[in-house]
């Protein structure tokens, strides 16, 4: 391994070189997740509607009446120049985060969308509206108060965090909470059919979920089946299918009676009961992995238990807790902890395991 790094630390001038001479054909950025080159990036809008306004009286004569819009979601994205994969990642952020999430990490080390673009990934990543490049909109409710520096440290509970979370002023707290946006926002079933209308337009895709974005990936894999070739659910809330708010959401196969009510199985958890077990049509077979961390919230969420909830239902359900792989110390933000390059090795484990 020194050997290797020597090897890298006498490239690096030279690539610097050639890339002058050649043209810049790639790009490094920070330098952990290797070379980046690409074949394309842009970004585009799915979803919005317009309507008419009567104007804006404090914008003076700029104020004049005409459309505004509303729902529009952005999506940015960046292609493999040699693309190795047969299916595209989406990256769907969590609540009171945006797209920036995925970026890089609060200390400035390369983030998980880097390592996919040089693992060869065509990359998308979205802002639910509300959130980032989405614009909010007073039809989604009153503005909220900004995210606070305690709700980050709250959820950035781990040994592995980035820096002193006993700090008030710790810099890669301020640094995630600088893009922490108030919202409000537009909401799951309005998030989830722009993410549906995204599925249209590039074709089958890998889903990546972080967090709150989670029922946007599931209502979205329900509306658009045909297009969802996997998802990895990193900590994603909404996983618990017979939960009352994902029940009546997502297509059972017979439909569950209004009456429903689980029973308690022998490893503790909450499910159909035997010999009258309904399938998740929409996800039936479909391989879907459920990512955990071990001072996260994969308790709170019950992730193991929805995992089963899952795999009775018919869906190619897996649970991955990263202890289990060695990885220890994670939290919630696992994406920014200073062990991340190593865990997005196994999200890229897992996504190529669903080609």
């Amino acid at each position: 391994m020194v050997f290797l790094n020597r090897i890298k630390g006498l490239m690096l001038p030279a690539v610097a070189l050639l890339t002058a001479i050649f043209g810049a054909v790639a790009a490094y950025a920070e330098g952990e997740a290797g070379i980046i080159s690409l074949r394309g990036q842009g970004h585009f809008y799915v979803g919005g509607e317009t309507y008419e306004v009567a104007g804006n009286p404090n914008a003076g004569p700029f104020g004049a009446p005409g459309l505004a819009m509303k729902n529009q979601m952005y999506v940015g994205y960046q292609l493999a120049a040699d693309r190795q994969h047969p299916y595209p990642l989406i990256l769907v952020h969590g609540g009171g985060g945006q797209a920036a999430d995925w970026f890089s990490t609060p200390d400035g080390r390369d983030g998980w969308r880097d390592y996919f673009l040089a693992a060869g990934f065509d990359v998308y990543w979205i802002d639910r509206p509300g959130y980032g490049r989405s614009p909010t909109s007073a039809d989604y409710g009153e503005l909220g108060p900004n995210t606070s520096s305690g709700l980050i440290k709250f959820l950035a509970t781990a040994d592995n965090w980035p820096g002193d979370l006993s700090d008030e002023n710790d810099q890669s707290v301020l640094n995630w909470l600088a893009s922490s946006p108030p919202g409000p926002y537009a909401g799951n079933d309005i998030a989830a059919e722009d993410l549906s209308l995204l599925l249209d337009r590039i074709g089958p895709s890998i889903i990546i979920t972080h967090s709150a974005g989670g029922p946007t990936g599931w209502l979205a894999a329900d509306d658009n089946p045909d297009n969802v070739a996997g998802i990895i659910a990193i900590e994603a809330a909404g996983s618990n299918m017979l939960a009352d708010d994902m029940r009546s959401s997502m297509t059972f196969s017979p439909e569950l009676p209004a009456n429903f009510l689980a029973v308690e199985t022998a490893d503790g958890c909450m499910m159909q009961a035997q010999g009258s077990v309904s399938q998740l049509s929409s996800l039936a077979g479909k391989p879907v992995a459920m990512v955990g961390s071990q001072q996260g919230l994969t308790q709170a969420l019950g992730m193991e238990c929805a995992t089963n909830i899952l795999t009775q239902a018919g869906v190619d359900a897996s649970f991955v807790y990263l202890p289990d792989l060695g990885l220890v110390g994670n939290g919630h933000f696992m994406m920014a902890e200073t062990n991340s390059g190593e865990i997005v090795e196994v999200i890229i484990d897992l996504a190529t395991e669903m080609e």
